[in-house]
């Protein structure tokens, strides 16, 4: 997709990401021409970060760069998998970091499912709507976000989605979000 071509995409995961949430936006990603990046928050996610397939493991994936060793400045956008991996990552001050630079620089950052838990975390989500895994509509809304149970959800630069079944659309809304950010520079 034109303006998409060469865009540098930091996707954050830990053990545990929903398997499709990372395989179905990177494959979209990948065959628009961006690059897509797996960021980790330690070490041993250079070795591997396992994933899960619902309750089954998944794919194992490694990271290609360290979050404390990344900034915003870096990548054109930030994309966050659902899962296990928000809830096992989210509390990490480095990753607290990153996510809010994003938002600082008005980047795009395109959260599944569960992934809301880590941008509730960097204290992004007061007054803003959001979708996300049902599970965490209190969350979102104890947070101050506006939860909306609908495919996706758009705010300024965040784009949101409930989950795998919601992945058409999201990366629909995901590739417009990048075509509009590169026309806007």
């Amino acid at each position: 997709m034109q303006g998409v071509q060469g865009k540098r995409i930091a996707a954050l995961v830990g053990d545990g990401f929903e398997e499709m949430d990372l395989t179905e936006p990177r494959r979209a990603l990948e065959e628009a021409g961006a690059i897509v990046t797996i960021v980790g928050i330690d070490e041993r996610a250079r070795a591997r970060i396992r994933g899960k397939r619902g309750l089954d493991d998944g794919i194992l994936v490694k990271a290609e760069e360290l979050v404390a060793d990344c900034t915003a400045e870096d990548f054109d956008a930030l994309l966050v998998p659902g899962g296990l991996s928000p809830d096992r990552i989210r509390a990490d001050a480095e990753v607290q970091r990153f996510v809010r630079e994003f938002d600082a620089a008005k980047k795009p950052i395109f959260s599944i499912g569960h992934g809301a838990q880590v941008l509730i975390s960097a204290q992004l989500l007061r007054g803003r709507q959001l979708t996300g895994a049902h599970s965490i509509a209190d969350d979102i809304r104890n947070a101050g976000g506006l939860y909306r149970d609908q495919p996706t959800a758009q705010d300024s630069n965040i784009i949101s989605t409930r989950g795998g079944e919601d992945l058409p659309q999201f990366n629909r809304a995901m590739m417009e979000k990048l075509a509009l950010s590169s026309a806007a520079v």
